[in-house]
């Protein structure tokens, strides 16, 4: 417990909060398959979303680079960040 208030005192005297909602908008045919995919793995979307974040975030510019063109091979550029 004494470890819990201390994330909390340190996150306050911060002033930024532990965790941010964001919105985000997924093709809905994409992500029906990956909830399912994830249910038939017996995964949680939102920690299969965190440890994919979590695996861009390690990557240096050529693994993104990498992940992003496989993303344009297979759908194009359908999110407008070019």
């Amino acid at each position: 417990m004494a470890k819990k208030n201390i994330k909390i005192k340190a996150s306050a005297a911060s002033g930024k909060p532990l965790t941010v909602q964001r919105t985000y908008r997924f093709n809905t045919e994409l992500f029906e398959s990956f909830e399912e995919d994830c249910a038939r793995h017996l995964a949680n979307p939102k920690l299969v979303l965190e440890a994919l974040i979590l695996h861009w975030m390690d990557g240096d510019a050529k693994v993104r680079g990498a992940m992003a063109l496989r993303h344009r091979q297979r759908f194009g550029n359908t999110s407008g960040e070019d």
